[in-house]
């Protein structure tokens, strides 16, 4: 039994609906206010985040090195009995596509098979060399119609240029490249504006100054998510995001004097923010081995229990569902055996045999030495 979770998905970061204000905001009080509610939600981020770091760092590995040295004859035998329920699975397929590709029975396809194996070469290596040989094949037929399909195009494109003007005369290369060439204009994707990209570099430039390992040393868990996040909105080209990690950052600073729509634009990013690490953490409490590491003696001993009657009912239904699989191979190999010939049927004769006769009960008129 393997210990998994399902991080929640991430979302895309909603766009922030922007208006000019009428009254500037930036007055004291309002930006006392703003300071505040940016406090509590920094606060909120990073228990959050505490609490992910400590099952990462703490209840995952624990809980692993827990299952191995507890459980780790019936980690070995779930792991061979999954993989070879995966191997039958494969003959099996394999098995079903030649024979539907041959126009076959199963049964009658895995006695043509038969007939090649040797004492070197088992059953299932003739069954690989076979699909191996199958697949090759119709790779070259798909290169040769697809290499007589662009010759008669370029046949067809140079049978019209003798009709039509010289706008498309040349290479018939070059005439694909003429007429796709519109269809796959740059102008559809149009690359961000100038100052837009000039706003990304500076931002991304003075925030790596001060977070890169290189200038602020060896990262800690806070600072290395931070940094990690600071990689992934450069290059998904996320300016907003930027922003907002650039003003947190300059608030950290004594000196710093931000105004009301730079702390609100933080405080929309730590919002976000709140919700994804909350979904991941709602994910990661659907596992078993939430909190872990606080476990009593008692809980842990309660857990072997339903761990060992979780692993004993897989390895039972594992068990069976190899046993049915192979039963199944082996009924294949064995299925289909060619009808025999009746006793009493005589043996059809083959056209030498029957001219032979015919030739010794009727002479040859024509025999003048006769």
């Amino acid at each position: 039994m393997t210990a998994k979770h399902q991080v929640g998905r991430k979302r895309g970061r909603p766009r922030k609906e922007t208006c000019r204000a009428l009254i500037p905001l930036d007055t004291k009080k309002i930006r006392a206010e703003y300071l505040n509610v940016f406090k509590r939600r920094k606060k909120a981020l990073e228990k959050l985040e505490a609490e992910l770091l400590r099952y990462d760092e703490n209840d995952e590995p624990e809980f692993q090195r827990f299952l191995a040295r507890t459980f780790g004859a019936e980690q070995t035998r779930q792991r061979e009995l999954t993989e070879r329920i995966g191997l039958c699975h494969a003959r099996h397929e394999k098995i079903c596509f030649l024979a539907q590709e041959h126009r076959m029975s199963k049964e009658r396809y895995c006695y043509c098979l038969s007939v090649k194996v040797t004492p070197e070469i088992d059953f299932w290596s003739v069954l690989e060399a076979e699909l191996a040989a199958f697949l090759e094949a119709n790779r070259k037929m798909r290169e040769e119609e697809e290499q007589r399909e662009f010759e008669e195009d370029a046949r067809e494109f140079r049978d019209d240029d003798d009709d039509d003007d010289d706008e498309f005369s040349g290479d018939p290369d070059d005439v694909f490249k003429h007429i796709f060439g519109a269809l796959f204009d740059e102008d559809e994707n149009p690359p961000p504006s100038e100052s837009g990209e000039r706003d990304l570099k500076r931002l991304y430039r003075e925030l790596c100054l001060r977070y890169h390992p290189d200038k602020a040393g060896l990262h800690d868990a806070k600072t290395k998510r931070l940094w990690n996040e600071i990689q992934e909105a450069y290059n998904n080209r996320d300016l907003a995001r930027l922003r907002a990690i650039h003003a947190g950052a300059a608030l950290e600073s004594p000196e710093a004097e931000l105004v009301c729509s730079e702390i609100g634009e933080m405080i929309f990013d730590f919002n976000w923010r709140i919700r994804e690490t909350r979904s991941e953490l709602q994910a990661r409490k659907q596992t078993p081995f939430w909190g872990f590491s606080s476990w009593t003696e008692k809980r842990k001993t309660q857990a072997v229990k339903e761990i060992r009657f979780e692993f004993e009912r897989t390895l039972q239904a594992a068990g069976r569902q190899l046993r049915q699989m192979e039963t199944e191979l082996e009924r294949l190999l064995r299925a289909w055996k060619p009808k025999p010939q009746p006793a009493s049927m005589p043996r059809r004769k083959t056209k030498a045999e029957l001219r032979k006769e015919m030739e010794t009960k009727i002479p040859d008129l024509f025999d003048f030495n006769a």
